[in-house]
């Protein structure tokens, strides 16, 4: 059995953004709690809320006047749904017949206009009025020169974190060299490349443009969102600065000899797959042993996609026989009472037979990961077990390069089996599958088809004989979030941990008529519309495919004391950590939501967990 410092943990829940909105607003849609609607007002700037001691949530317009949930659906209601979640985009429905398609769950409200920098805190007066000032070059107000949309979805969501964390990372980690950011993404900053300009554009009215090169350069980068995150966490000067004074550079040595800086932000392009192919590569990194070798102790784990912008480009490329367009749910209607008809929000329907196309939606998420060992060491809230991964590159079942197929078992066989060897967790130790679950029928196959197979051969290898206990199924994109591309891997790991925690979890709340085509490969999973509940003694699985044969796994058990006492840590650890840690618990949900709910917050995480530099 594996020692508690080769055992990898989550700590806290992800920070996610998307198509439905902010982490609450999203979990409040998956359970249709009340508060759903003053939570989507939050997210589009017309109400500040106040969490209560009780739970319950005090509303007050931005000006300042109490509101109640009521009021809001009287007022914003109707408004508020039409602006997020799977939807009709005006503009591309005014183009008619020259786009493939209208329909995508791209992000909610005026997030892409300036919306989302305001609620993270990150505008150009945000960072020039903190003690991030030395980098307010960074985010310029002009879309040209700020951080691009994709950039701004790592920020938000990586940052929003480490609310998680009860203490500064400086505090957790003197020496940042041994912190890591993860990130992940399956597009480059497609809105930031419609912003360059070709030759010859230059007037003297934008010759701002070409005096900050730099920075254009930067935020066309895929890697600037992993970057930019790492930047605003390392202690840091500007150029000019330590020019003319290179002393201050001084604050970056340490007496170990290793420079105060980060590790180099590992970044990951692997089409859907892309958030858990980046945890395969960091994950070993956290274990490894070799002389000399400095492995982190703590990772970052993001990922985002903003993949519909600029200009719906990459709509287009899939065409409409892959996406769900106006038309099909049009057909599908044709005939139907209007209490079995679908509506646009709920088109992307996986497993059922109006599985006709998937939603290109846009999202970023972000996690922390350390070991068990040192979670308990630094009394940070441990919300689940990482017990197996895996990647993979088949392309069984294609027949070219792009598309979703079978033959992606390996990935999930090979998490399977480091759960069995490393944590003797055999195969019926996980009851909730969060599917890939693109929404097309080819992919309902697939998907199914590949868990069960590699569930099969995972049973067979540890000896295990006749059927398979059935698992739950549970899919983030059937409610509202559409296909978040190279971050959907990530936010399968947030419905997971949400099960795991013994929460209600989503399952596939779209379904209504089961596919036949799915045959007996269904039998060995429970497909339902309704909320899985969770199991805090369970296990969950999360598997994802992407284009091109990019196949990735994780295997996650529930954490509990006696799970730790598997891995033999320190008794006297164990016992201090199993003491606190119901106070640990509360006081981190406590943090995470009140940073969820709070303006600004990004920037404040920014400020309090940056390691410094001189005075």
């Amino acid at each position: 059995m594996l020692t508690a410092d080769k055992v990898l943990v989550t700590v806290g829940t992800p920070c996610s953004i998307s198509a439905v909105g902010s982490t609450e607003t999203y979990r409040a849609r998956v359970s249709n709690a009340p508060e759903f609607i003053a939570l989507a007002a939050f997210d589009a700037g017309l109400v500040d809320i106040d969490p209560q001691a009780d739970g319950s949530l005090k509303l007050r317009w931005v000006n300042g006047e109490s509101t109640t949930v009521a009021e809001i659906e009287r007022l914003h209601g109707k408004q508020l749904r039409a602006s997020l979640g799977i939807r009709y985009i005006d503009e591309l429905t005014a183009l008619g017949n020259s786009v493939v398609t209208d329909v995508a769950a791209c992000l909610p409200h005026d997030f892409d206009r300036g919306g989302l920098r305001k609620l993270a805190g990150l505008t150009y007066r945000d960072v020039r009025d903190s003690a991030l000032k030395d980098m307010y070059g960074l985010f310029d107000d002009d879309p040209r020169l700020g951080p691009s949309l994709q950039a701004q979805l790592f920020a938000y969501s990586g940052l929003g974190a480490l609310a998680a964390l009860p203490v500064s990372l400086s505090e957790l980690i003197p020496n940042p060299y041994e912190f890591r950011v993860a990130g992940a993404t399956a597009f480059p900053g497609l809105d930031s490349h419609g912003q360059l300009r070709p030759a010859g554009t230059v007037t003297p009215e934008n010759d701002k443009l070409r005096d900050k090169f730099a920075m254009r350069l930067a935020n066309s980068l895929s890697s600037h969102g992993p970057a930019l995150l790492s930047t605003m966490l390392a202690p840091s000067y500007s150029i000019s600065k330590a020019l003319k004074h290179p002393e201050l550079l001084d604050s970056l040595r340490s007496a170990s000899g290793y420079m105060r800086v980060p590790q180099t932000p590992l970044n990951a392009v692997g089409a859907c797959a892309s958030s858990s192919i980046v945890f395969s590569e960091f994950a070993p990194q956290m274990v490894l042993d070799y002389p000399g070798y400095q492995r982190p102790q703590l990772v970052l784990w993001t990922a985002a996609d903003a993949a519909t912008r600029p200009n719906w480009q990459i709509l287009d490329a899939f065409g409409p026989g892959a996406l769900m367009t106006r038309g099909k749910p049009e057909a599908i209607n044709a005939g139907r009472s209007p209490a079995e008809q679908r509506s646009i929000a709920d088109s992307l329907a996986p497993f059922d037979i109006d599985a006709n196309g998937t939603v290109v939606g846009e999202g970023g998420s972000g996690l922390v990961i350390t070991t068990l060992d040192f979670a308990l060491r630094n009394f940070l809230d441990i919300t689940s077990i990482i017990v197996g991964w895996g990647q993979s590159g088949e392309a069984g079942g294609k027949a070219h390069f792009a598309g979703v197929g079978f033959g992606g078992e390996n990935a999930l066989i090979h998490a399977l089996e480091l759960a069995y060897r490393g944590h003797g967790y055999g195969v019926s130790d996980f009851q909730y599958l969060v599917a890939h679950a693109t929404g097309t029928r080819t992919n309902s196959k697939t998907d199914l088809t590949t868990a069960a197979n590699a569930r099969n051969a995972a049973a067979e290898r540890q000896g295990i004989k006749g059927a398979l206990p059935t698992m739950a199924v549970g899919t983030p994109k059937a409610v509202g979030d559409g296909h978040t591309m190279g971050e959907t891997g990530l936010k399968a790991v947030s419905q997971a941990l949400q099960f795991l925690l013994g929460k209600p979890t989503v399952g596939v709340p779209t379904l209504r008529h089961l596919d036949p085509d799915l045959g007996a490969v269904a039998e060995s999973f429970k497909l339902q519309s309704a909320p899985v509940m969770g199991n805090a003694d369970g296990g969950a699985l999360c598997a994802t495919q992407g284009f091109g044969g990019y196949n990735g796994a994780m295997a996650l058990r529930a954490a509990h004391a006696e799970a730790f006492a598997r891995y033999s840590p320190d008794r006297n650890v164990l016992a201090a950590y199993l003491e606190r840690w119901p106070e640990l618990r509360r006081e981190r949900e406590q943090r995470e939501r009140s940073a969820r709910l709070r303006r600004r917050s990004a920037i404040d995480l920014a400020q309090l967990h940056c390691w410094k530099g001189l005075d």
